[in-house]
């Protein structure tokens, strides 16, 4: 507790302690926020902030009114005679000041005391998503280890260490081995705490009927095997709604992103050959309204959809070595003298890190694709330095307005290719990447049924292991033959697992082999998790696969109104605007049509409108078919191409 808080509890404690009943509904949310501050702190800071806030604004709108209302004439508040009504007529600019002020007080104060009281519902709303999302997985990981035969409070324990992994539902098991393990609760007191304090209805009906099972001495393994299968079942449909609110959403797409911008285009174009306003809201639809609009709608889909290529994070430890610590050592007799060779040691790793991304740069962007930018973004603002100084391109003469035209269809073309040059690469490992990663996924689940089915006859996981290497399975081969290598020489083989999540990383996979190497460690039937983990993985497969099928027709939506776009804004550049100046000549004696319509300077808008509705189309593509906008670059770098081609051949 700082000193801020410190002293709103000793101004505002007392009193929001003997009005508790008021707060209860707040109490309730902070702790399913998992805020750790009790209520009575928490309203009084909340009351200190607002308080603060809303006397400065007050200060602050007092000031201004006072130098607003003496630059102009009020009439007097109180017409009429005496000295109340003189005192009044005489002060009434600073009588509205301070009304003023006192309003902004009060306005102040309630917005700020409304937001900090809200937050705990809002971060309660957050947990209850994280945790509903993240759910299934773990009760497939209880399943799996309680089947195996491991105690309950230990398959917990074991969870909560694999946050990371498994969200914030094995956060919500920690807390249960917390209240165990410092509290001294057992099981059944820690499970009704639990429930009363999740946000997730669906983990208070998990814990609750776990509650029964236990109490009235049920089989667990069978109830979470139906909670594991009821899951399963519910993730089906809800893949149905999401389905169907991704329809919405498409249509919404079209008609707002699409139709919309063709609409105003059309009106403005008529729009400018009779007044000159109507270029500048072109511009500001062209350069702002569309890009900033695709990236507030991708923003819902990314909250819709999620991410489709979860990376767990990893970390580097460094430890003390202790395998050898029999062996004596020579003593260490100057101090500086080590710390100089350690530092010595960080600088040629640090050195060699460095030689290795120089001398295998592949290996570094197939690795991770976003690397390539390190390269591509160095080289693609070189070459368009190279092009505005061997173009003579004065930048500061182009601008939104009247701009030169003709310096600016200039750099045009190197621009694109600038971007392209930039893209592509990423786009090439990215793409590389994903498809490994995907075929990896879907060889998951026979690897696993092969490895069950070995581990059945008696063989044990090792010796699995390198039986199932020698099978035909696909990439995942290569991959399970390095495990196999890895424990010839020596590693264990949680290790060797470790290793190979660690090449692997996407959120199927790390979830599988964490649940096998956890229950080789644990347990004497890892035939009974290797099962389990195979149905679930295939499980996830089929979703997966419903999922991108469905996808793909969203997809093909949005290329087919890319190319209405494109054919729309193609039939006003090509014909429309070259039939214009015939008709201003005819007609400009009787209509007020404008004479300076500078038909260069709608070309290459309608040229940069096309380019830019490309760019955001293939990134609300990405955004529906996987889930990422770094899978919609390549229909971006797709639709730019054509953009470009239409304009450069057609035109």
């Amino acid at each position: 507790m700082d000193f801020i808080d410190r002293t709103a509890y000793r101004i505002f404690g007392s009193r929001i302690r003997s009005r508790a009943e008021k707060y209860h509904e707040l109490q309730i949310k902070i702790r399913q926020a998992n805020i750790p501050s009790p209520v009575d702190q928490y309203v009084s800071t909340a009351y200190f902030y607002s308080i603060l806030t809303g006397i400065v604004a007050g200060l602050i709108g007092f000031r201004l009114s006072l130098d607003v209302f003496n630059s102009i004439t009020i009439p007097a508040i109180t017409p009429g005679t005496g000295a109340l009504s003189n005192w009044v007529e005489a002060n009434t600019n600073g009588l509205l000041a301070v009304a003023t002020g006192l309003l902004f007080f009060l306005i102040f104060l309630q917005i700020v005391y409304f937001t900090y009281t809200s937050i705990p519902t809002v971060k309660a709303s957050i947990r209850k998503s994280a945790i509903d999302l993240s759910l299934p997985h773990a009760v497939i990981y209880l399943y799996a280890l309680s089947r195996g035969g491991m105690n309950m409070i230990d398959i917990f324990r074991s969870l909560s260490t694999y946050s990371y992994i498994y969200g914030t539902a094995a956060e919500e098991f920690g807390n249960i081995v917390r209240d165990i393990e410092y509290f001294n609760h057992d099981l059944l007191t820690a499970l009704r705490n639990a429930s009363i304090r999740t946000p997730s209805e669906k983990f208070k009906d998990f814990l609750d009927g776990m509650d029964s099972v236990i109490t009235s001495g049920g089989n667990i393994t069978a109830y979470l095997k139906n909670k594991s299968q009821q899951y399963q079942s519910i993730a089906v449909r809800e893949q149905k709604n999401f389905i169907e609110t991704l329809g919405v959403l498409a249509e919404v797409y079209i008609s707002v992103f699409v139709a919309g911008p063709l609409f105003l285009i059309t009106i403005l174009v008529i729009l400018g050959l009779i007044g000159p306003g109507a270029t500048e809201l072109l511009y500001l639809l062209v350069y702002a309204i569309i890009p900033v609009g695709t990236l507030i709608f991708m923003l819902v889909l990314g909250i819709l959809t999620g991410a489709s290529m979860n990376v767990t994070k990893t970390y580097i430890l460094e430890t003390k070595l202790t395998a050898f610590k029999e062996v004596p050592l020579k003593p260490v007799l100057d101090l500086e003298e080590e710390s100089r060779l350690i530092k010595w040691m960080r600088f040629y790793k640090s050195i060699s890190q460095i030689a290795d991304v120089v001398l295998h740069p592949m290996r570094m962007m197939q690795n991770n694709a976003r690397n390539t930018f390190v390269i591509t973004v160095p080289v693609g603002i070189l070459y368009l330095a190279y092009v505005i100084s061997e173009k003579g391109v004065s930048v500061g003469s182009i601008h939104l307005g009247r701009f030169n035209v003709g310096q600016l269809a200039v750099l045009d073309d190197h621009i694109i290719f600038s971007v392209l040059i930039v893209l592509v690469p990423f786009v090439v490992f990215y793409e590389l990447k994903a498809r490994r990663v995907k075929q990896i996924e879907d060889m998951m689940p026979e690897f696993l049924k092969r490895l069950a089915s070995i581990n059945e006859a008696g063989i044990s996981l090792t010796d699995a292991i390198a039986m199932t290497a020698q099978s035909k399975i696909g990439i995942l081969r290569d991959e399970i033959k390095r495990v196999s290598e890895d424990i010839s020489w020596g590693a264990s083989t949680a290790s060797a697992l470790s290793k190979l999540e660690y090449r692997i990383r996407t959120d199927i996979t790390t979830r599988i082999i964490t649940l096998i190497i956890k229950a080789s460690e644990s347990t004497s039937d890892v035939r009974s998790v290797l099962t389990i983990a195979a149905s679930n993985a295939d499980v996830e497969k089929q979703l997966k696969t419903a999922r991108s099928a469905e996808m793909f027709v969203y997809v093909f939506i949005v290329y087919i109104a890319f190319f209405v776009f494109l054919f729309i804004v193609y039939v006003l550049t090509a014909f429309f605007l070259p039939a214009i100046p015939a008709s201003v000549g005819e007609a400009a004696v009787d209509l007020p049509i404008i004479q300076g319509f500078d038909i260069e300077e709608y070309t290459t808008l309608f040229f940069h409108a096309a380019v830019i509705q490309g760019f955001c189309s293939g990134l609300v593509a990405g955004q529906m078919g996987s889930g990422s906008a770094s899978a919609g670059l390549k229909h971006s770098v797709i639709m730019i191409i054509i953009s470009y081609g239409v304009f450069a051949i057609l035109i």
